[in-house]
């Protein structure tokens, strides 16, 4: 008997289809036995072990390793509240959500260099655009009974140990941090939805090393990380499915998935 269960037959919906979303897709419908998995991003081409490939075509991969399960590929802005609502429109009885959807405009920027659009821009996507997806998935009564919601955000630790230093990003976050905390019981007892946080330290991919510096501060956390080696998909793929089990006995709470990283004292290194 394994220690989680999970509803079968179900419909999941993950919104970024960047390493973490990738890694769950491919194994989420082993995993859950599902009937329908929708990828979501806003981007056409999504960049798949260093290649730029089109949603659709790694939807298409997805479902030729998933059995029955249903892969389906949707482009559109989590910010527009036309296209959010289009998308429960299209699909509903959704049981289970991954949210990584997130911008970090202008890394290693000093705050007050930043532009009143750099802030509002990363809010707009990094906190409205979960907000408009809880919104609309439940104004379309598109969720299950007790679907399990995972939201990835980060603490100011592990955003600034990434080395993106995104000082829009990480206010965004904070915003995301209060949404996920501080509104979860009542999206519980009022709509029947479950939500839960991952706050996970960098992982190697290209938007932790988009550059030199950045790349970097990441070799510097990866060699003084607790456990031997950075965050990996699979880290979070892990968290991910606990939230999702019928057995998850948490609401509102934000699991920090970083090997232990964030109990010590960072290593930022020089910004020049």
């Amino acid at each position: 008997m394994s220690a989680l269960t999970y509803e079968t037959d179900a419909t999941a919906m993950i919104f970024g289809v960047g390493l973490m979303g990738q890694f769950l897709a491919a194994n989420a419908p082993s995993w859950l036995g599902l009937s329908k998995l929708i990828l979501v991003d806003h981007a056409d081409e999504v960049n798949v072990a260093g290649t730029m490939t089109p949603l659709v075509d790694f939807a298409r991969v997805v479902a030729s390793s998933a059995g029955s399960t249903e892969v389906i590929a949707e482009t559109l802005s989590v910010s527009s509240e036309e296209e959010v609502a289009g998308l429960f429109e299209r699909h509903d009885n959704i049981r289970y959500i991954q949210h990584t959807a997130g911008i970090s405009p202008r890394p290693l920027t000093p705050p007050e260099e930043l532009t009143k659009e750099d802030v509002i821009g990363a809010c707009e996507v990094n906190l409205w655009g979960a907000h408009n997806i809880l919104k609309q998935g439940i104004n379309a009564g598109a969720f299950a009974p007790r679907t399990h919601c995972v939201i990835i955000l980060s603490t100011s630790a592990t955003v600034g140990s990434e080395g993106r230093a995104s000082a829009a990003y990480e206010e965004s976050k904070g915003g995301l941090m209060n949404l996920l905390t501080l509104q979860s019981r009542y999206f519980l007892e009022k709509h029947g939805l479950v939500i839960n946080g991952l706050a996970p330290s960098p992982l190697r991919g290209p938007m932790a090393a988009q550059n030199p510096v950045s790349a970097g501060r990441l070799q510097a956390v990866e060699d003084e990380m607790p456990t031997g080696g950075l965050t990996e998909p699979k880290h979070i793929a892990a968290a991910t499915m606990y939230f999702w089990s019928n057995e998850c006995w948490s609401v509102g709470e934000v699991l920090t998935t970083d090997g232990g990283y964030t109990k010590h004292k960072p290593i930022y290194g020089s910004l020049k």
